[in-house]
């Protein structure tokens, strides 16, 4: 098969398995002989955060010294981001080796993309020999497919908790909470909450902690003096969490420094454009878009006003992210995602219009480009990070 091959048929799998994604991946990591073996994890959940949390994790760790492995996920652009060790992204070669492999194994339970994903990874990280792995969770944590790994995490970190996938996780943030918990299993050495998770939601983590004996704290905000390399004053609550986990798994405090400060996370509060001015943010779901808002106005001002351009999911809260965004907008432009789940331009255009706010659906990025350029305002991109990587993709493009 051709990477390309590989790659559309990994992608083609059943989003959401027959089975639970942790039993799947039990049944995938038996087969292949748990490739996980002997790697110290630290294993990230939360509803928003988890990308950063580990672009700053993996940046620490490695100023440590140590051989990283990331797995993340969605990816922006192209599938190999999903899969790196030291920062570089895996090899179309090692892609189409690896994910040939796993496609001619017959499991009994039907795997997902994720799982395949997952999988690749692992054996990626054991054949670069790597000595530490930061892994993030798909979808919720007690069932997700990366809690079926044998090797117990050395340090759990849950980043924040919001209603999100409330038909799979719960319809309430304490149910939420305790899917996410389930990344914590006994001989953990330490979990790291976020300090911005609710107080409901706290007390279900907290308790989940106590009966497995888990020792645990709530990690504040890096300090304003430390210098971040990703943009945003929400930013310093995801590198709390890196900063307090990557202690936990004994790295200095220079390298705490250093790592952060190095950290690179593409399509989160990234500027990709100054002329004209054009920043694009993964935020798509309304806790992702308040921290986005906030950023916004941390950075520029209460009073600056924006045109944005938006693609977005039809099953988010789509309605309550435009809510949020309103007040800092001139005007929308809509675009529909080229995703099976992506919500329609112009119901997204009419639904904001019916709020009386300017939107205007689109067929195209160019188009949107064209038109938000004819405009005195910086440029915003949000609402989905599949919209986010085809936006990357209209830039890189562009710039050839």
């Amino acid at each position: 098969m051709t990477y390309q091959q590989v790659v559309d048929t990994i992608e083609n799998k059943r989003r959401f398995g027959k089975a639970c994604g942790k039993e799947v991946t039990e049944e995938l990591l038996e087969l292949l002989g748990h490739p996980e073996e002997g790697m110290k994890i630290l294993h990230i959940a939360g509803t928003n955060g988890k990308g950063s949390t580990a672009a700053f994790a993996t940046s620490i760790l490695m100023q440590q010294g140590y051989s990283v492995g990331t797995f993340t996920s969605p990816h922006l652009v192209k599938f190999n981001e999903r899969i790196m060790v030291q920062g570089q992204q895996i090899s179309d070669e090692d892609v189409t080796r690896i994910g040939t492999l796993l496609l001619e194994l017959t499991p009994e339970l039907e795997p997902t993309m994720f799982d395949y994903c997952l999988a690749m990874g692992l054996i990626y990280f054991k054949e670069k020999n790597i000595s530490h792995m930061v892994l993030e969770t798909g979808l919720g944590g007690a069932k997700d497919s990366s809690s079926g790994l044998q090797t117990i995490p050395e340090v759990c970190a849950i980043t924040s908790i919001g209603l999100e996938h409330t038909a799979i996780l719960g319809d309430t943030i304490e149910k939420i909470a305790k899917e996410k918990a389930g990344i914590i299993k006994p001989q953990v050495k330490k979990c790291v909450i976020g300090s911005e998770i609710p107080k409901e939601a706290l007390r279900v983590i907290e308790d989940r902690c106590c009966e497995l004996n888990v020792d645990y704290t709530i990690a504040d905000p890096v300090k304003d003096d430390i210098e971040l390399g990703l943009f945003g004053k929400y930013q310093r609550f995801n590198a709390g969490v890196a900063q307090r986990a990557c202690k936990a798994m004994g790295v200095s405090d220079d390298a705490v420094i250093l790592g952060l400060k190095k950290a690179v996370w593409p399509g989160r509060m990234q500027i990709i454009s100054r002329e004209p001015y054009v920043l694009i943010d993964g935020a798509h779901n309304p806790n992702g878009v308040e921290a986005l808002r906030d950023g916004l106005i941390d950075a520029f001002g209460s009073k600056e006003k924006y045109t944005f351009l938006v693609g977005v999911m039809a099953d988010k809260d789509y309605h309550e992210m435009m809510l949020l965004m309103e007040p800092l907008a001139d005007r929308f432009f809509t675009l529909t995602v080229d995703y099976s789940r992506a919500l329609q331009a112009k119901t997204l255009a009419d639904e904001i219009n019916a709020d009386g706010i300017e939107a205007i659906d689109c067929t195209s990025i160019e188009e949107a480009m064209e038109r938000a350029c004819c405009f005195d305002n910086r440029i915003i991109v949000f609402g989905s990070l599949y919209f986010i990587g085809e936006v990357i993709k209209y830039f890189d493009l562009k710039n050839i």
